[in-house]
């Protein structure tokens, strides 16, 4: 077959001029937009710049480097660099601070009258959305629905229900509350808040003129709600899994039109793959049609370059992608602005949107000079209320009180505490509780550091004016949420826990060049200390040796633990006896400790009690209060129990990390025995702003920092 040359170029030309043309009308439909996200996270209702543990003078000499009177300044600055922006907060909002204790303190009916100051605040700044954390839920669901009414922009939560007598149960138990989550669930369940939203937003492309973009908006809060706050939420909420949930509603968002997607989890990011995950934000970058994660939970920066998420498959922490996706996670307290700058392209001439993740960035953004005035007049009043209401004097001391070195000499932070609890726990058997106890059962209390470093080198505990006041008590024990709870163990299981604590909490010896004793990682709210009371000779009662140059018991891996045959457990004796492997014990904690059934020690346990009718902080209360009606005069003393004692026969000394405080240095270098410091700066978990302290296991001499 001939083909004839000058028609096959005409032909060419004509295929040439029409290609021409599409390619002409696709260029002319082609527009993007530049949009940036803006976070925050876990403000835990510190919305002024004010350290309501120090004085008036510190504060008006120290300006705090947190508050959301300050972070507003960086979102002014932040928003001013482009046309196009939104706000966005993750959660751990109306719990956490002196503020926060005040209102809660002032009640459901307060607020039924009165806005609640974080909304005051967030409602000046202009926030699109917001999701809820797991401490939201810490004064019961009056509460929350309560303060909630104050916000002027949407909540999301999609992974919380209502309980519903119609819903299939696990049990058919008259008592049994927990539903079985199915497939069929998700479309059968009523939600507790908005599960999504999908705002449309008017934004400026590079066209120069404003198209309709379609803004979902989803968020979770942690599964484990269910445990640390039993009392308000069991039979009243269903809790589901983070990703199935995800998966769930993100395709029904791109059914509705959805052009982008931002998840707001408030969830922190750690290698795992557990269905019910705390910390599920690796799940949802692999959840399609995900354009942005603005997460939060565990006060860490991200992005970031300390290596801390390394061994995570598919995160680049440097540039904040999660499986490409980018994501924030700003911190705590507002002393960070999680941003996402997203590039969205449309090829419909603004019908219809695409994110490109290639050429979208994450970063995170410091505070600037200064603290935005409108704020904090907005807030005035409950403030003012606040610092009178944190003043007032419980007692005189005649110590001081803080939790620089829990991990390495027993600390009377923790001891206070474990005494309060001890002291409700006997109250309930004198009161005919535990009848079926055995008659050489023990009473035992257990409790942590819950202020040690987790926000920063000057968040530590720290009562040094020689009294007790209402501050004092938010000091010691920061969580008011925590409700008491009695486990029924055996000697056997108590010290599983004891290895547990100690496996997680101190590196094996001799310690490798450069490397710490303590393992910055574990969290010193969980350093676990016991305590039996004391003697009538004024001794204390438990005690127990922790040889640290043997071998762990557990060996903790990302995937869980692997128990072994070794102990650092050398002995435990309750009034010079030591402690049976069969001993009955009656442990009292808190609801959190309570509900980690997988911990070592605490697996095999039956929990015999839960109190809901009070919190712990509100047993410490209630122990100063008795404490000082049984005695004249208003000065309580407070002796160490010098629990435990720690024992490395080869190792001079180990150094760690601590408070970057002038009263750290004090009791370290002319007070606690066996602790010194040349102040030399130190990190942990890769963040600055720490003192490096070195202590040489003498445990001859004082415990306590007196009073200044």
């Amino acid at each position: 077959m001939k083909f004839n040359a000058k028609k096959l170029l005409l032909v060419s030309s004509i295929a040439a001029a029409l290609a021409g043309c599409n390619s002409s009308d696709d260029k002319k439909d082609s527009i993007s937009i530049d949009l940036r996200l803006m976070e925050t996270t876990d403000i835990h209702t510190n919305v002024m710049p004010y350290n309501y543990f120090v004085s008036q003078e510190d504060n008006e000499t120290n300006l705090p480097e947190w508050g959301l009177a300050r972070t507003s300044l960086v979102i002014a600055e932040t928003r001013k660099e482009v046309a196009n922006s939104m706000l966005f907060d993750n959660g751990d909002l109306i719990q956490g601070s002196p503020m926060g204790d005040y209102m809660a303190a002032l009640g459901t009916e307060h607020l039924q009258d009165e806005m609640h100051p974080v909304y005051k605040a967030m409602n000046y700044l202009e926030y699109d959305a917001a999701n809820l954390g797991n401490h939201e839920f810490n004064y019961g669901l009056d509460y929350l629905d309560e303060a909630l009414k104050g916000s002027e922009f949407p909540y999301v939560a999609a992974n919380v229900w209502k309980a519903d007598d119609s819903l299939e149960k696990v049990s058919n138990a008259t008592e049994e509350c927990e539903v079985r989550i199915t497939e069929d669930f998700y479309d059968t369940a009523e939600h507790m808040y908005n599960p999504y939203v999908i705002l449309d937003r008017e934004f400026i492309a590079d066209d120069g003129k404003a198209h309709t973009v379609k803004v979902g908006v989803i968020g979770f809060t942690p599964p484990d709600i269910m445990g640390w706050d039993a009392s308000h939420l069991v039979c009243n909420v269903v809790v589901s899994d983070i990703k199935k949930t995800a998966e769930h509603y993100v395709p029904i968002m791109k059914a509705e039109g959805a052009d982008v997607i931002v998840a707001i989890p408030h969830s922190g990011l750690n290698n795992n793959d557990d269905e019910f995950a705390e910390n599920a934000s690796l799940h949802l970058g692999y959840v399609d049609d995900i354009d942005a994660i603005m997460f939060g939970h565990d006060h860490r920066d991200f992005p970031n370059s300390t290596g801390e998420y390394g061994d995570i498959p598919d995160v680049d922490a440097e540039k904040g992608l999660i499986n490409g996706i980018p994501a924030v996670m700003p911190g705590y307290w507002g002393a960070k602005l999680g941003v996402i700058d997203l590039k969205l392209n449309s090829n419909d001439g603004g019908e219809t949107w695409s994110v490109d993740h290639n050429h979208s960035t994450a970063e995170l953004r410091s505070l600037v000079e200064g603290s935005d005035g409108a704020v904090e007049d907005l807030v005035v009043t409950e403030h003012e209320g606040t610092v009178e209401y944190m003043a007032e004097t419980i007692a005189e001391i005649d110590v001081n009180m803080n939790s620089f070195f829990p991990q390495v000499v027993p600390d009377l932070s923790i001891q206070v505490v474990n005494e309060a609890q001890l002291h409700q726990l006997n109250k309930w058997k004198a009161e005919g509780e535990f009848a079926d106890a055995s008659e050489d059962a023990l009473f035992l209390s257990v409790s942590a550091p819950f202020k040690s470093g987790r926000n920063g080198g000057a968040d530590y505990t720290n009562i040094q004016e020689g009294e007790l006041t209402n501050a004092s008590v938010a000091d010691i024990y920061v969580f008011d949420n925590n409700t008491p709870a009695v486990l029924k163990m055996t000697g056997a299981d108590m010290k599983r826990w004891i290895e547990w604590i100690n496996s997680n909490a101190y590196r094996s010896l001799p310690l490798a060049e450069g490397e710490t004793f303590l393992v910055e990682e574990f969290p010193g709210y969980n350093f676990d200390a016991f305590f039996g009371g004391f003697s009538e000779e004024g001794e204390g009662l438990l005690k127990y040796t922790v040889n640290v140059e043997n071998e762990s018991k557990f060996i903790i891996e990302d995937s869980g633990y692997t128990e072994t045959e070794n102990e650092q457990l050398t002995s435990l004796t309750y009034d010079g006896v030591e402690i049976a492997d069969d001993a009955e014990i009656f442990v009292i904690t808190n609801n959190y400790r309570a509900s980690n059934s997988g911990m070592p020690g605490v697996d095999n346990a039956v929990l015999v009690k839960e109190e809901a009718a009070f919190v712990n902080r509100e047993l410490v209360q209630f122990y100063l209060a008795d404490r000082l009606e049984e005695q004249e005069g208003t000065e309580l003393a407070f002796p160490n129990a010098k629990v435990f004692q720690l024992e490395a026969p080869n190792t001079t000394s180990v150094s760690f990390a601590s408070a970057k405080l002038e009263e750290a240095f004090r009791c370290a270098t002319n007070e606690v025995t066996g602790l010194s410091t040349d102040q030399e700066d130190g990190t942990k978990e890769g963040t600055e702003g720490f003192t490096i302290y070195n202590f040489n296991f003498d445990y001859n001499g004082e415990f306590n920092c007196s009073a200044k």
